[in-house]
């Protein structure tokens, strides 16, 4: 009988256990099933984050394509040719279509008035060099800078516009210098003080131009923020006496262009601005091939096709008016300036151009020989299509 009793309380021992286990694994369940709702809205939130982020991904990729494929290696200088495509027309035409004659009487060719800007800090870095070189060949080159030095032959000392914020009361301080002797050049170019600068070439350029009308012209870029048109300054911009009155008598007297324009820091920029103001008519600089005759870079770095897809040099390619090309077979030979020249830069190019070749016909050529000048009217401010 005890033995039964035994077995009993074993049977119901095992029982106990078992629904206990039982009960221990239905309570499990519960709390897993209570569980994967969550789970699941966190794995739905993932793999949403996921897709946003390959979304973005390929957005990326497709917008800054180039400058991602800039990233890679460059291969090496390829082989250039050129075909020359000089052109026996020297019309320019103004917005009505007529052509202008040469004003220049017996000179023969336009007289040129020279502003380099520059600053007390780079008169022996650079400034001597530009005084040693290409600015011999302007008919008169003033140096735009807030301290005067005797390595330097002329300059016009420009009180208050010490730093390079300053640059916009620095460079109206030297066009209301050059308006007072107006009567002593034809055209004013504006370049800084590591431009090269071959003078015969705007000369040539400007040939069929009169000075007295409103013009001015340069390489054409646009603004980030309103796509507007401006010539960069470092390249140089070129205006005529008829411009430079205006600028002066209309835009800087009486602080009309500052009263009626949002004038920035940017000195070129500005410069656009208030001509426009004015009524100046900005022309189109490309030679008749559509090549641009002012660069913003040094000729090794414009003479390389490679560099085109640089990422040093895309953003140009979003700014630029007109197609801004590099390589051999793009150089313009009616090329005009270049930019970010160094000291020995200077001297190799003039070497070059007026000592090795001195009968060549780009820096020799007769003042009244037919030469295509090619410069255009475009609309002032212009934004891009």
């Amino acid at each position: 009988m005890k033995k039964c009793e035994d077995c009993g309380v074993e049977e119901m021992d095992c029982r106990d256990k078992r629904e206990a286990t039982h009960t221990r694994g239905i309570l499990a369940l519960s709390r897993i099933f209570r569980r994967r709702p969550r789970h699941s809205i966190l794995l739905l939130l993932v793999s949403c984050l996921i897709i946003i982020l390959i979304h973005q991904l390929f957005l990326v990729i497709c917008t800054y394509q180039e400058y991602l494929l800039a990233l890679l290696p460059e291969g090496p200088l390829p082989a250039q040719h050129r075909q020359e495509n000089r052109s026996n027309s020297s019309s320019v035409r103004s917005q009505d279509g007529r052509k202008s004659g040469n004003q220049y009487g017996k000179a023969g060719f336009p007289r040129i008035l020279c502003l380099i800007t520059t600053s007390p800090g780079h008169h022996q870095e650079r400034a001597i060099h530009v005084a040693a070189t290409w600015a011999t060949h302007c008919t008169r080159a003033i140096f735009l800078t807030s301290s005067p030095d005797p390595v330097l032959p002329h300059t016009l000392v420009t009180s208050g516009a010490a730093s390079y914020d300053q640059l916009w009361d620095k460079v109206t301080q030297g066009f209301e210098w050059a308006y007072k002797q107006r009567q002593e050049f034809d055209f004013v170019i504006k370049t800084d003080d590591d431009t090269f600068l071959l003078v015969e070439n705007l000369q040539a350029a400007l040939l069929h131009l009169h000075p007295d009308q409103p013009l001015a012209t340069g390489l054409h870029l646009r603004t980030w923020d309103t796509g507007s048109t401006y010539l960069n300054g470092g390249a140089g911009y070129t205006l005529s006496r008829g411009a430079v009155r205006r600028l002066v008598e209309e835009g800087l007297r009486d602080e009309q262009c500052f009263k009626n324009l949002q004038l920035g820091t940017n000195e070129d920029v500005n410069m656009a601005m208030c001509l426009t103001f004015v009524g100046v008519e900005l022309l189109d600089s490309r030679d008749s091939a559509g090549r641009q005759r002012f660069h913003m870079y040094p000729p090794q770095q414009v003479v390389d096709p490679r560099q085109e897809n640089s990422v040093f040099h895309l953003w140009l390619k979003k700014i630029s008016v007109f197609p801004y090309k590099f390589g051999y077979s793009e150089l313009s030979d009616e090329v005009i300036s270049f930019h970010y020249v160094d000291g020995q830069t200077m001297y190799l190019l003039y070497y070059l151009i007026y000592v090795v070749n001195p009968t060549s016909s780009l820096t020799h050529r007769p003042p009244n020989s037919k030469y295509q000048s090619n410069l255009k009217p475009i609309s002032p401010l212009q934004k891009s299509p």
